[in-house]
């Protein structure tokens, strides 16, 4: 109370006087209380006060649909005990209007505060009906299969030991990324805990010649580069549908799902008839890997998004910040210049924005994602909030959308991809860029 030294609350027995510091403890204690009892809070995340060094929702996928209706709804969240003091503070602070919270471990008149600390947690989301949780962004090493400039063995793992603190906690890679799949499994040599290995089963040659032994043999040899006893998610790849054998080769993996080898099987880059006759043949998809952007809609405009949704098929995304094309480097500046595109991914992604339609609706993009970064920042929801976090907030938010892929190169954005977990667009800001996003010219397909 900024008019008095005291506070005095009202009862039907009798009137009681608590000193401000009585009762700012008295709040704390409350919350920590409520906090360990996994105590509810509106559109929120329980508190759950557990001796682990990493924090995470463990079934929040959807926020923006699971709580349309206002009501409360709960999570377990693995927190720290420094964290969770933080956090009871915070709500300690919002119990008792104060502007900071003195410590409770300390004598009143010490005049110590402690400024809440408030950290974002990467939700994680089961694929499909499937048991399997990934986080909602994953750790990408195609990175490390060539084409994105030198790095050391020991530089790639501790880039996957600091974004697995940070709460990204899945990781991303395949059977034809070079030394990608090895160097990930020295990092689960390690044992972090919850990380999760994905990989992928890609086929480009001898389409005709595989077979069950083949299958085995490669998913046994991904086994022992990842070292797990089993692989978590395999996304099936297959170049040329000519050959019309990928429906066999994804029921031999089905066998060795059925057999233990496999968790979970996936796919990657199919379009949405093939999907659909995997699906048929009884090959059950729990994820399918696209690219998928505000520079690449293929996947909402072929109704693939659709039929994810109807058939329990999580969606990963990739390439949402189109290799930083969908940031503050290129607004209000030409294309990128041949010296830029010294990158395979940055290769990729110009071609992807040269379909999406010229530069000047590419720059419409790059100012409309602008002015709703503003908006989120003057409302308080992401005071850090830019465009590659709008890019990718809008992805994840699009239907069927379970996570969104990073490329990995360093640890330089590890706050800022965190971050896009914070906050959530309004109507009027996804319907902004959608206004935008219907002048385009491309890509065409699915």
């Amino acid at each position: 109370n900024n008019d008095s030294n005291k506070q005095t609350t009202n009862s039907p027995l009798k009137q009681i006087t608590i000193q401000p510091h009585s009762m700012m403890r008295l709040a704390l204690i409350l919350a920590l209380v409520a906090g360990s009892a996994n105590a509810f809070t509106h559109h929120d995340h329980s508190v759950l006060v557990r001796p682990f060094p990493s924090i995470r929702c463990n079934t929040c996928l959807h926020a923006k649909n699971t709580s349309q209706d206002k009501k409360y709804h709960r999570h377990d969240v693995e927190l720290n005990r420094r964290d969770a003091i933080g956090s009871a503070l915070k709500h300690a602070s919002i119990l008792t209007t104060a502007s900071s919270i003195a410590n409770p471990f300390f004598p009143a008149h010490a005049e110590e505060t402690i400024a809440p600390t408030i950290q974002t947690i990467v939700p994680t989301v089961p694929l499909g009906k499937s048991t399997l949780a990934v986080s909602r962004t994953i750790q990408g090493y195609w990175q490390l299969a060539g084409g994105h400039g030198k790095y050391t063995q020991e530089e790639a793992l501790k880039n996957m030991q600091a974004h697995y603190e940070a709460g990204i906690t899945t990781l991303d890679t395949a059977d034809i990324y070079g030394p990608s799949e090895s160097i990930v499994g020295k990092f689960i040599k390690t044992k972090p805990q919850g990380a999760i290995p994905c990989t992928k089963f890609c086929c480009f040659r001898y389409l005709e010649e595989i077979d069950k032994a083949e299958v085995r043999n490669r998913v046994q040899k991904a086994c022992e580069r990842l070292q797990v006893e089993k692989l978590p998610l395999v996304q099936f790849f297959w170049s040329n549908y000519d050959v019309k054998r990928y429906v066999d080769v994804a029921l031999m993996l089905t066998e060795l799902k059925e057999e233990g080898l496999i968790g979970e099987i996936g796919a990657t880059n199919f379009d949405l008839k093939r999907l659909k006759e995997l699906k048929n043949a009884g090959v059950p998809l729990v994820s399918h890997q696209v690219q998928l952007s505000c520079l690449d809609q293929r996947p909402v405009q072929s109704g693939m998004v659709d039929w994810c949704a109807e058939n329990d098929v999580s969606l990963i995304a990739f390439g949402t910040v189109g290799s930083g094309i969908l940031s503050e480097k290129y607004l209000g500046r030409g294309p990128p210049t041949q010296e830029e595109k010294n990158t395979s991914s940055m290769r990729m992604y110009s071609k992807t924005a040269e379909r999406f339609g010229n530069w000047k609706l590419v720059q419409e993009l790059l100012q409309t994602m602008n002015a709703v970064a503003s908006d989120v920042r003057s409302s308080g929801r992401c005071v850090d909030a830019n465009i590659s976090n709008i890019a990718q907030r809008y992805v994840l938010d699009t239907k069927s959308v379970a996570s969104v892929l990073i490329g990995v190169r360093n640890c330089k954005h590890i706050a800022e991809n965190v971050r896009t977990h914070s906050f959530a667009l309004n109507d009027s800001e996804r319907d902004a860029i959608g206004a935008v996003l219907a002048k385009r010219k491309g890509p065409a397909g699915d």
